[in-house]
């Protein structure tokens, strides 16, 4: 018994460095600019299109087009800067969303706010907007969702639509009825929605939501998903606490910055292997379908990446990289999928303060081994927590808001 539990004793000390992720990360391939900050912090919040970036803090907004300076941007409509959630760009245009005075948009050096009052959202507390171009095929040709802390508003042409629980709903985007038709192909772990129950199965606030060609995904604190597609709507319901904050979506996995970590949704049949450690159990969840009958285009195994537990603050994916902010807000947690204990405490993870580029991060899954990944913090002369993150389209040129400021980082 002695030898058997001196052994168990070996494997627990051998494995715990990989179980925490404190492996030694990958040299730097990023590196600062210059040695001082662009912007002194805290940032609250960054966006960016092209060679446009836009970035938030407690002093108000600033924009740096190419290589030019950043340059500060008067908003007489915005009272208090610190309630800026969330910064969105496209096509010029800049979307500002504040949790408490609404939508704030800048269109060729004007103005335009919107708010409950006086531009139909359905309140004031804007938490989340994403921008796609209809011109692309985006889902029925909208370009602008907002999610605020009662609802969804989206831009359609030159028209602002308002959805609420309370009203028109989830369903109500697809403009299909509730109930679906056609051949009935329902997975585990769903079962189809009654007419209206779309309302329930998925509530606000909307606190983050990623828009592409074809269906928008949508997240909240609740421990909710929905996807909307031009077939139907699908939400998940997790039964671990998980508070989604961000969201970025490809064609086969959706990613999802949440308070206790990184998540990751691989569809069945197109997302390959699982994220390490392998040996962790998926989330479990369950699902309702509306708008059709057929779940195979929603059949989603989510699963935690690594054992950081810290609370995500931003997130990217560009090419084959995840970009992560991580920001430890204190204090052991326990984290996704873990049900062991160990004697008779459960088992939690210290968060790690951190910003990380995962390199590769869908070939290490495919292959079920550790995902590699670079650190960039003090020690690449980025200061404070982190706060905010945007990752140029091309990856080349990368902004991390902290505590303390905005650091720009390039590859050259």
């Amino acid at each position: 018994m002695f030898r058997a539990s001196f052994r168990l004793l070996c494997i627990l000390l051998l494995s715990l460095p990989a179980m925490l992720g404190c492996a030694t990360p990958l040299p730097p391939t990023y590196g600062t600019t210059g040695s001082d900050r662009a912007l002194d912090g805290p940032i609250l919040a960054l966006g960016g299109e092209d060679d446009i970036v836009a970035a938030v803090s407690a002093e108000g907004l600033f924009v740096k087009k190419g290589d030019g300076p950043w340059v500060s941007q008067e908003a007489p409509g915005i009272r208090t800067w610190s309630r800026v959630t969330c910064v969105a760009v496209s096509k010029g245009i800049i979307y500002l969303g504040s949790d408490g005075e609404g939508l704030h948009i800048l269109r060729e050096g004007a103005w335009e706010v919107r708010t409950s009052r006086y531009g139909g959202l359905p309140d004031d507390g804007v938490l989340s907007i994403a921008v796609n171009d209809p011109d692309g095929g985006g889902l029925f040709g909208t370009a602008v969702w907002v999610g605020s802390r009662k609802g969804i508003t989206t831009l359609r042409g030159d028209e602002w639509s308002l959805y609420q629980p309370d009203g028109q709903w989830l369903v109500a985007l697809t403009g299909k009825s509730g109930s679906g038709a056609g051949k009935v192909y329902v997975g585990s772990g769903f079962r189809l929605g009654k007419k209206g129950e779309d309302s329930d199965r998925f509530r606000p606030p909307v606190s983050a939501i990623w828009a592409g060609s074809g269906r928008v995904v949508f997240g909240n604190p609740d421990s909710s998903l929905a996807v909307v597609s031009e077939d139907g709507v699908a939400t998940f319901k997790f039964n671990d606490d998980v508070k989604i904050r961000h969201l970025r979506v490809d064609p086969n996995v959706i990613w999802a910055g949440t308070d206790t970590g990184l998540l990751w949704g691989g569809l069945k049949g197109g997302a390959p292997g699982k994220p390490w450690p392998t040996n962790r159990a998926y989330l479990g969840w369950s699902g309702t379908l509306f708008g059709s009958r057929d779940t195979r285009d929603f059949e989603y195994r989510w699963k935690p990446v690594g054992y950081n537990t810290a609370m995500i603050v931003g997130l990217e994916k560009r090419g084959p990289d995840v970009w992560v902010a991580h920001r430890s807000t204190g204090g052991a947690r326990k984290a996704m999928g873990m049900s062991e204990n160990i004697g008779t405490e459960q088992f939690v993870i210290e968060p790690i303060t951190d910003t990380r580029r995962y390199v590769n991060i869908e070939e290490y899954i495919a292959r079920k081994q550790k995902i590699q990944y670079e650190s960039y913090g003090l020690s690449a002369g980025i200061k404070g927590d982190p706060t905010a993150l945007y990752v140029a389209p091309d990856g080349a040129r990368v902004w991390v808001g902290t505590t303390k400021g905005l650091w720009e980082l390039n590859s050259d």
